[in-house]
């Protein structure tokens, strides 16, 4: 199949609170000052914790978003961390930090 597209249609009883993925995604974007590592244990927390949030507001939709969130939620998550170095979580903490705005900024356009 050609230019598969998948199109992200939000759940109602998420909706009113989609503006709360901004804040992942500005934590994000700190992520390239140079911080304590605490901040990093912290954004590990809040990143985990609304993606699996987002995950589970789209369980019921089988939406490939779904499966996007888990892979964040798994790759951030706190408890069994995964060790990347500095110069790999950079391209990462981005593109999790576009994504978590484009969910953000999709509530405004509907």
């Amino acid at each position: 199949m050609i230019g598969v597209y998948f199109r992200y249609e939000t759940p109602p009883h998420i909706t009113s609170l989609m503006k709360i993925f901004y804040i992942p995604a500005i934590l994000l974007f700190l992520a390239f000052l140079e911080l304590p590592y605490g901040y990093y244990t912290f954004l590990r927390l809040v990143v985990t914790g609304m993606a699996l949030y987002a995950a589970f507001g789209l369980l019921e939709k089988g939406s490939i978003n779904f499966w996007v969130m888990l892979a964040i939620a798994a790759l951030f998550n706190p408890l069994i961390p995964v060790h990347l170095t500095k110069e790999i979580w950079l391209p990462i903490d981005v593109l999790v930090g576009i994504y978590f705005s484009r969910l953000a900024y999709k509530d405004k356009l509907s």
